[in-house]
């Protein structure tokens, strides 16, 4: 902290640095849930590191909106700090709430589709990481279109896979009822999970608009 409590760092780059921390915190949880996809074990102790992951990403959140509450000059408009702020909460509160319905459903074995689904999610979060690091220079938003084209495309495949995964669990028959709300609701959230993605990117496309 500088001289009577003011930081040596330029408000506008403090903003920058905390949404960077926020997106790499997002992309560092979404790799966790793929972990927890795909090896399947110690499924309670894992998704109390995305728990842990959620708070951390609660934290920065806060501290954005504190910093926006009491900076004057803003690197981009004040609404949209503020809604990309939360939108980056909407992705990890998505996340960790799909991953905690894999402890309490006492699911067996995660099925292609939602490994599949995971894989989808890990990717929009890397793609929206490196997006929200462009944010810096606005003014050369090819690198950042690159990035929320690729997210686009993702949840495009996320959502025919939803699609398709739905129709074939009441066309082919889950082994019981129980099991096929279950899985119902898995993919529901795992597809809401790559929506707030593409809502975040959104976000930042109307950004670019404004700063370019």
């Amino acid at each position: 902290m500088g001289f009577l409590g003011f930081s040596l760092i330029p408000r506008e780059l403090k903003f920058f640095d905390m949404f960077d921390e926020a997106a790499a915190t997002i992309t560092r949880a979404a790799g966790k849930f793929v972990c927890l996809l795909t090896t399947y074990d110690n499924v309670p102790e894992r998704c109390r590191e995305l728990k842990e992951e959620e708070t951390r990403l609660d934290d920065i959140v806060a501290a954005i909106i504190r910093a926006l509450d009491q900076t004057f000059i803003t690197p981009f408009d004040r609404e949209d700090i503020h809604t990309l702020a939360t939108s980056l909460d909407d992705i990890m509160d998505n996340l960790e709430e799909t991953a905690h319905r894999f402890d309490v459903f006492r699911i067996d074995r995660p099925t292609e589709v939602a490994v599949k689904m995971g894989g989808y999610i890990l990717d929009c979060c890397t793609h929206l990481e490196q997006a929200v690091r462009e944010c810096r220079n606005l003014r050369k938003p090819e690198e950042i279109h690159h990035h929320l084209r690729e997210i686009r495309r993702l949840e495009n495949e996320a959502d025919k896979l939803y699609r398709d995964s739905d129709s074939a669990l009441f066309a082919n028959g889950a082994a019981d009822i129980l099991t096929l709300i279950k899985l119902r609701e898995l993919y529901g959230w795992l597809e809401e999970t790559v929506d707030a993605c593409k809502d975040a990117a959104q976000v930042i496309s109307e950004i670019v608009i404004k700063g370019s």
